[in-house]
């Protein structure tokens, strides 16, 4: 019975439901296919405009300031709005290569500099606690903490600082 209409719309218009319900299905497929696409590439899009997380841009802060590939360790509590960031010394040099006053100012100078890019930029940090390493053993040399508005506090630990 279905052919038999189907005979008939044919001969009565010209048409065959044939081509028409495949090419229908075609562009059904194809639409659907567009649609997943472009979805997908929203969200792609949208991952990509998300800042990066305190962690990483404490970081890149850092290495911006003492170097690529210095930083060892950087974590950022918002709760308390603490950030503590681990990193090897660029300016440090051991006694005969340097005068432990000069060595004592460098590091308080990167310090300085380190604490102070990361209270500019990450508002949620309140204080940023800094362990400075020597690059060669992995020794901690100093700490620091800094406070908005106050200097920073430096703890020489190594005895060649003392």
């Amino acid at each position: 019975m279905v052919r038999d209409r189907a005979g008939r719309l044919q001969r009565r218009t010209g048409l065959s439901l044939g081509p028409i319900v495949a090419f229908l299905a075609v562009a059904l497929v194809a639409g659907a296919g567009l649609f997943t696409w472009d979805y997908l590439w929203r969200q792609q899009q949208e991952a990509a405009r998300r800042p990066a997380p305190p962690e990483v841009i404490a970081r890149n802060l850092v290495e911006n300031i003492i170097g690529r590939n210095t930083v060892k360790a950087s974590q950022v509590d918002a709760a308390t709005g603490v950030a503590a960031v681990t990193f090897e010394s660029a300016t440090f040099k051991p006694e005969p290569a340097q005068s432990k006053q000069n060595s004592r100012e460098f590091l308080t100078a990167e310090a300085e500099l380190a604490s102070q890019a990361i209270l500019a930029q990450l508002e949620q940090v309140r204080r940023v606690n800094l362990t400075i390493v020597d690059p060669k053993s992995g020794a901690t040399l100093a700490t620091a903490t800094a406070v908005r508005d106050r200097p920073v506090q430096m703890t020489y630990v190594d005895p060649r600082l003392r």
